[in-house]
């Protein structure tokens, strides 16, 4: 009698709906751990991103002080420049007057 139960259509239904079962469980099992790394990942990713952006802003802070240094640095030997082609062209003025 148990022979007849077990070679059933009904019992073996059952049981293939059980493996079935158990399959689909164990594929989302994994899929719920791609998907959790998957998330790790992109937080990682975003992270990483942010970092990258702040060293670039800071780096580009850097180039743009040090740029404005180096005006300022050219901007006062231009004025000094001036200032003694202005004082030299005043000298020759002044002797071709006196002289």
């Amino acid at each position: 009698m148990l022979s007849t139960l077990t070679s059933s259509p009904v019992f073996s239904l059952q049981s293939l709906f059980r493996q079935q079962q158990k399959i689909l469980q164990q594929a989302r099992v994994v899929q719920n751990q791609k998907l959790k790394t998957v998330r790790e990942l992109y937080e990682q990713f975003v992270k990483n991103m942010e970092d990258m952006e702040k060293s670039h802003d800071s780096f580009l802070q850097g180039a743009q002080q040090e740029l404005r240094k180096e005006m300022a640095t050219l901007q006062k030997k231009i004025l000094m420049d001036t200032q003694q082609q202005e004082m030299a062209t005043v000298r020759k003025s002044l002797q071709s007057m006196l002289f």
